[in-house]
């Protein structure tokens, strides 16, 4: 072909473009030629046919350049040609607006209306030429068959550590220095000679990868007459002045309403083809800065739902898209193919510049400026980039240069990204675990926001755009905050994936049938889910606070769930207020994997109490201080000089993770409990109520009960399918086990508030610990401590095996230390509650506990310090301030019995508890109050069982129950089942009291023997024996013993041992003074029953009825006495017993009383019984010169005796 001037050219062009179209104008304008936003070196830019507006300044077509004239009438649809000099660049404004940059004449460039602009003339030379130098440098992965190019500068590469690539998502990570890539650049080009390839190879593989033909016409490819007039008119043109052309006359014929794409034929290697959602867990996951302690979750096999927004919808702009996509894979697909030649210049190049443009259209497409958005099909707002993100069709790589390439401008990023973000939003809105429909939306935001760009790969455009959504963060509008962001913020419907019936009523309806052996099957596949689900949520959080200019916003928008949703922590809360069960355990298991790699030591323990704090803690009920007092003490500490450090990432993140804690999982597993009692108790009324019809069946309420019995059928389905979900929800080992680890951590920095050691270093402290107790601990919340407890005393009964497996020895050393240092916390019931976990990791309350209960007990403070202070605190719970202070401490003292009972069986701790009644009173004022509980749980006990008794009797003679009326029937009926019940509870609390009795007696003897203890357990002693073995003993026996844990014989058994322990003459004397109970006949009568029934051995019965005529002799003796006793003198006689003193003593009051009887009186109130001052043994004065004269008295009525 002979050259042809400029001025040919020109005219030919024009001339043949007015043939096509006559009402467009015939003056041609180009593609704008675009440099790399953040290229900042000179000597390596790329550009495209999009300017975004930057610092950098845009290149301009050569203006010799024949190609710049052509192609002037493609876009007829949408594109208005006015006059234009080619020596301007077009440049996109914030406002949308199209405008030529360096140009004299750039006003005549304009956009008309929305998704119309000035068709450009084409794209410049010299872009492709840049990249192509710096893409000759780069290193291609192994792990493919072909490589990913992109373009890489210092500012705008999407990078990863370790330069690897993303399998599923198209993310590939290079780092490549600019000194490097040049000295590449050069090597390459000396290298390899450019006359290898033929310009012929070069267009057949642009023809290949754009699927196009300018020569001959098929039906696999897209014609394209324009392309092959200007070859045919020209020698030598560009090759990528031949890709811009092609590109643009195909977007041409699809803006022209025409459908290119229907007669190909698909040419894509479908391995090529991945998606950013992928269901499986990519590659790149691995890579994450934060790995789950979990591990890969696998996916389960659930039922899913995969239908695409607007799927069927084929506009002009899809199918744009959808073009130039495909074009963007068949690029890698001609690399496989050749690969030898594509590794080197020109081919390189060429494959290079094809995926720059076919990139750099798509932003032209996206932002509709080459196909409008046609409404009448299409919602403006959707993303024509959704549906293949959600069908996995978009070719590796191409997403993450599309970010790359746009994300410095935030105009047309968020132009760009932003419906994609809401279309994904809508999805999940109406996404449900149920058909899987939330899997595909939540793992292509979590792969969109793992996208980094930057030198250094630290920076998430996408992470930033959420951030920027309108709907992240929302003004509130109603007063149910709580669950107006859990439903109407851009991450809510994202965490709002449940499995609780009240949150998705489906999974309940569709998975559970209300059989708890059949549900039970489902729980594992749904708890995998729910791992899955939380592992992509874990993962884009991270990613959103890994970026520095999003993690604020993320930080507030986490402080403001946990503050609308405080009042989840009351017991009365009002739940269509707040967020729900599964929102709330999604975004603590999100905080729980951000939290698992905090050191403790980078954490500020102080942070609560900081100006700055994102957790209010102000009404919260404290450790140690009152409210005002914890105020006092902060400002204290501010007027003091105290220099509040900068509040780190990992100190906010580990306390919002522990106020997570107390709002999501605390109420959600008390919410179980209450429903488990809830089926417990309506299961109870069902079963009463059927098992009495015959006695309703002719009543005239019977239709009512019949109802009644419908009603509550029902509903035990619905709480049974509840509670189906609810075990799904929240007995998940690895939700539990991470609970677990978190709780030991806090456990970590409570002692370190505690001791002022560094958490999670150093052996224990030193116990006891100083009565000075830290403020800083003593103004922490209570629930700081309850909360352990609470989850431990729950995964202990439900998850045991989780909590013996993983309990760490700083958990262990935490709850001995809060139990032995009882007075740091000012509530007892907090300490009773870290009791409780001790007892019931016991072996006989939870079996499967056997390896925690041995490391508890191997503990070095269970070994020495635990014995005093368990029998401490069962004394000191004698009063705790609460109104139902009599009923709690049998309870509490229950748990201590057990456990002291547990430490009896072991060597070591039996010498501890033998020492510990050796060194003071602590043991007698526990032996008192172990005397006091006993004597009042027999008497009830046995109480009850008379008026069981005496019911069974009357309901056995049929005469006279038929004689009573319905009503009296059922108020004996009534009030046998209450004493049922509190027979039973009253007689498992005495055995055990009973049973610590006896086994203390073995080995200990003194402190039961001492005067202020001896005279009261011998009256117990008697008075029980009596009720056993005396006349009306007939009134115990009851229909069914078992069934309340009554056993005669073992509790009389028990009693004569204790007997035959503390057998002496002191004792015998003590039997014989209680002038109530003791009878010889008694104890003979007794000892007939041990040898009829086999409870003792012939010697311990002889022993016994040797004691007991011991103590008749000795009681002889004292009834001779009591004649001149009588009438001694009244200073000699005890105030409060009115009884001769035999060792008086003075008190502060002045009063004197006799020893024994002020300091029983002691053991049980630490007053004075005279005007309630405080009275200790210390402050009680001997009057010597009074017993001096009670002793001379006594000596002169024995010789007048005699």
């Amino acid at each position: 072909m002979s050259e042809l001037s400029q001025e040919e050219i020109r005219r030919r062009r024009l001339a043949r473009l007015a043939a096509l179209g006559g009402n467009t104008s015939p003056v041609p304008v180009s593609p704008p030629a675009t440099p790399n936003p953040q290229n900042d070196s000179p000597s390596i830019r790329t550009q495209s046919p999009l300017v975004f507006e930057t610092p950098t300044t845009p290149i301009s077509p050569s203006l010799d350049d024949p190609m710049n004239q052509k192609c002037s009438d493609i876009f007829n649809p949408n594109v208005t040609k006015r006059g234009v000099s080619n020596k301007g660049a077009v440049s996109v404004t914030e406002d949308g607006k199209i405008e030529v940059i360096g140009s004299e004449s750039a006003g005549n460039i304009q956009v008309l209306h929305d998704g119309v602009f000035v068709m450009p003339d084409k794209p410049s030379a010299s872009s492709s030429r840049a990249v192509s130098a710096i893409r000759a440098g780069q290193t291609r992965s192994d792990s493919e068959a072909s490589s990913i190019h992109m373009e890489v500068d210092e500012t705008s590469v999407c990078t990863e550590k370790g330069a690897n690539t993303d399998i599923d998502s198209g993310i590939e990570n290079m780092e490549v220095e600019e000194s490097e890539a040049r000295r590449d650049v050069t090597r390459h080009r000396t290298s390899s000679s450019s006359t290898e390839i033929t310009e012929e190879q070069v267009h057949s593989a642009i023809c290949r990868v754009l699927c196009v033909s300018w020569k001959d016409q098929s039906e696999h490819y897209i014609d394209l007459p324009e392309t092959a007039e200007t070859l045919r008119e020209i020698a030598v043109i560009p090759s990528e002045d031949l890709i811009s052309q092609s590109i643009m006359e195909v977007l041409a014929q699809i803006a022209a309403g025409q459908n290119p794409l229907k007669n190909l034929t698909q040419t894509t290697d479908p391995g090529d083809n991945t998606s950013l959602n992928s269901v499986s867990i990519s590659p790149t996951q691995n890579l994450s800065p934060l790995i789950s302690p979990v591990g890969s979750c696998p996916v389960p096999l659930l039922p899913m739902s995969t239908t695409p927004v607007d799927s069927n919808v084929q506009t002009p702009q899809i199918l744009a898209l959808i073009y130039l996509t495909d074009s963007y894979s068949r690029v890698a697909v001609e690399e496989r193919n050749h690969p030898k030649k594509s590794s080197i210049p020109p081919m390189s190049d060429v494959l290079s510049d094809l995926r720059s443009q076919l990139v750099h259209y798509s932003t032209l497409v996206l932002q509709g400026f080459i196909t409008e958005y046609d409404t009448a099909c299409v919602r403006k707002e959707v993303s024509p980039l959704l549906g293949p993100l959600l069908n996995q069709t978009l070719p590796r790589g191409f997403m993450s240069e599309l970010v790359a390439r746009t994300h410095a401008n935030t105009h047309v990023f968020s132009k760009i990204f932003s419906p994609v973000l809401q279309g994904l939003f809508l999805n999940m809105q109406q996404a449900s675990i149920v058909d899987n429909e939330h899997r595909q939306p939540m793992q292509v935001l979590c792969e969109l926001a793992e996208i980094r760009c930057g030198a250094t790969g630290n920076i998430r455009p996408i992470c930033r755009l959420v951030t920027h959504q309108v709907q992240f963060l929302p003004d509130v509008c109603t007063q149910a905050v709580g669950r107006e962001l859990a439903r109407t913020s851009y991450l809510g419907p994202f965490l709002s994936i449940s499995v609780f019936a009240e949150d998705e009523p489906k999974v309940a309806e569709k998975f559970f049938s209300g059989n708890t052996s059949s549900d039970k099957s489902l729980n594992q596949t749904l708890q995998q889910e729910l791992e899955h689900t939380r592992l992509c949520l874990n993962k884009t959080f991270h990613d959103i606070l890994a970026n520095s200019s999003s993690r604020d916003a993320m930080l507030a928008y986490l402080a403001a769930l946990l503050r609308h949703n405080e009042k989840r922590a009351q017991i009365q809360m009002e739940e269509r207020t707040l967020a729900g069960d599964g929102f709330m355990l999604n975004l603590l298991s999100v905080l729980q994997l951000l939290a698992v790699r905090i050191k403790l030591d980078k954490i500020d323990v102080l942070y609560p109490f900081h100006p700055s704090c994102l957790v209010e803690i102000k009404n919260d009920t404290r450790l140690r201080f009152a409210s005002q007092e914890a105020t006092k003490w902060l400002e204290e500490l501010n007027k003091s000089g105290h220099k509040w450090s900068e509040v780190k990432f990992s100190t906010q993140c580990w306390f919002l993770t522990l106020h997570c804690h107390h709002l999501a999982l605390l109420p959600a597993l008390q919410k179980y409990q209450r429903r488990l009692r809830a089926i417990r108790d309506l299961q109870k009324i069902l079963d009463e109520t059927v098992s009495t019809e015959p006695q309703w069946r002719d009543m005239p309420y019977a239709a009512r009960n019949k109802i009644l019995i419908k009603r509550w059928k029902q509903q035990l389905k619905k709480l049974n399918k509840s509670k189906a979900c609810a075990d799904a929800g929240l007995l998940d080992k690895n939700l539990v086990r991470r609970a677990l680890a978190f709780y030991t951590s806090v456990a970590d920095v409570l002692l370190s508030l505690l001791t002022g050691r560094a958490p999670g270093s150093g052996p224990c402290p030193t116990l006891p610990l100083s009565q000075n107790v830290p403020p800083a601990f003593s103004a922490l919340p209570e629930w700081y401590v309850e909360d352990i407890a609470e989850f431990l005393l729950f995964a202990l009964q439900f998850c045991p095996s989780v909590v013996a497996e993983y309990t760490e020895d700083s958990l262990i050393s935490w709850l001995l230390i809060a139990i032995c240092s009882s007075h740091c916390i000012k509530n007892p019931y907090l300490v009773a509650k870290i009791i409780e976990v001790v007892f019931v990791i016991n072996p006989n309350i939870q079996p499967r506990t056997e390896m925690l209960y041995s490391k508890v007990m191997s503990h070095e403070i269970s070994q020495t310090m635990l014995p005093n202070s368990l029998m401490k605190f069962y004394t000191d719970v004698e009063t705790t301030g609460s109104s139902s202070e009599f009923y709690d401490k049998f309870t509490i003292r229950y748990h201590i019995s057990l456990i002291l009972k547990g430490m009896w069986n072991s060597p070591v701790h039996r010498t501890a508890l033998i020492n510990e009644s050796k060194s003071g009173n602590q043991f007698v004022k526990f032996v008192n109050m172990l005397m006091n509980d006993t004597t009042f749980l027999l008497d009830e006990s046995l109480e009850s069982l008379k008026r069981i008794h005496e019911v069974q009797e009357l309901m056995r003679d049929e005469a006279n129950w038929a004689k009573l009326n319905a009503e009296q029937q059922q108020s004996r009926t009534r009030q046998l089942q209450a004493d049922e019940r509190q027979c039973r509870s009253y007689l498992t609390l005495a055995r055990e009291t009973v049973d610590m009795f006896h086994y203390l007696t073995v080995d200990i003897k003194e402190p039961f023997l001492r005067p202020e203890l001896v005279d009261r357990l011998s009256s117990m002693l008697n008075f029980n024996l009596q009720q056993l073995c005396g006349p009306k003993c007939k009134n115990l026996k009851v229909h069914n013993p078992e069934k309340y844990g009554w056993e005669p014989r073992r509790l009389l058994g028990q009693l004569v041992d204790i007997y035959l322990h503390l057998d002496c003459d002191l004792f015998a004397g003590a039997l014989a003074a209680d002038e109530r109970s003791f009878r010889k006949e008694l104890f003979d009568d007794a000892a007939v029953r041990l040898d009829r029934w086999n409870i003792k051995t012939p010697t311990e019965i002889e022993q016994f009825r040797a004691l007991a005529v011991k103590s008749y002799n000795i009681s002889v003796t004292n009834q001779q006495s009591e004649d001149w006793l009588g009438d001694a003198p009244e200073e000699f006689r005890d105030p409060l017993m009115d009884t001769l003193m035999s060792d008086p003593v003075e008190l502060p009051s002045g009063k004197i009383m006799d020893r024994s009887v002020i300091m029983r009186h002691l053991l049980n109130s630490s007053t004075d019984p005279f005007n309630r001052q405080p009275l200790t043994e210390e402050m009680l004065k001997p009057a010597v010169e009074l017993k001096e004269r009670i002793t001379v008295w006594k000596q002169e009525k024995k010789k007048s005796s005699i």
